[in-house]
């Protein structure tokens, strides 16, 4: 966690070209929606979303995407959902000068990716007590970590709103609902009923779901398969 805040707060710092690469399904999506949303309140702007088609390109790291980077001068990537086993892609990155930091949940395997740094509570040495967060909620512990060590003038306690995101992620990717996964879908449903987002507002609206109102079962059964369905007919970045 130390390595990827302190090469996180660099790249925000430094303005370096930075892709936030998050997996197609409904725990990668809004994860990505939440790493693009702290960094826009930090003021950086140098970086972009980048979700692969499930088709064309498959889950996790893919040669073509990365060659693309490599090729646009990126600088830092970061996994959210993925990346814990694609050693090769991390090591292609790595070697033309891109740093990547891989956050992940998913069973490392026997080899680790040489990535610049690794936050996934399941590693063997990993000491975080919470061995069953989500990606979305993995990535929120990265936030925290950043603000933890350089709040870029953003207000105390302002990360709170990016739980609707975090709370989507948590139920619907099916963790358990215990410990810390049990505060995120608490306060991710208390932060939803409020949440001013244009197209999560409409969304409710299509499916006359009143906002005031939302439920587990609401996110479970009418909104995480709707942000899903993107990628499995069509493209996820519109999701």
């Amino acid at each position: 966690m130390d390595k990827a805040v302190q090469r996180i707060i660099k790249a925000i710092q430094g303005e370096e070209k930075t892709v936030i690469y998050s997996d197609y399904d409904t725990d990668g999506i809004p994860a990505g929606v939440a790493l693009h949303d702290f960094f826009k309140k930090t003021g950086f702007k140098n970086f972009t979303n980048y979700i692969p088609h499930r088709h064309d390109e498959g889950f996790g790291l893919n040669e073509d995407a990365i060659r693309a980077f490599i090729e646009d001068g990126v600088k830092l990537l970061i996994t959210i959902d993925c990346g814990i086993a694609d050693v090769e892609h991390v090591k292609l990155a790595q070697e033309n000068g891109i740093d990547v930091i891989v956050t992940d949940h998913h069973i490392p395997g026997a080899v680790l990716p040489p990535a610049f740094a690794i936050v996934n509570p399941k590693q063997a040495d990993c000491q975080y007590p919470e061995k069953m967060l989500c990606g979305a909620g993995v990535i929120y512990k990265v936030i925290q970590g950043v603000l933890a060590r350089e709040r870029f003038g953003i207000k105390e306690g302002w990360e709170k709103w990016l739980l609707d995101m975090i709370g989507i992620a948590t139920l619907s990717d099916m963790v358990p609902l215990v410990g810390e996964n049990r505060v995120f879908a608490y306060y991710g449903l208390a932060v939803l009923r409020k949440s001013p987002r244009k197209g999560l507002v409409r969304l409710l609206q299509k499916l006359k779901i009143d906002q005031r109102y939302l439920t587990e079962d609401d996110i479970g059964f009418m909104i995480g398969p709707r942000i899903n369905a993107a990628s499995r007919m069509g493209v996820p970045m519109d999701a």
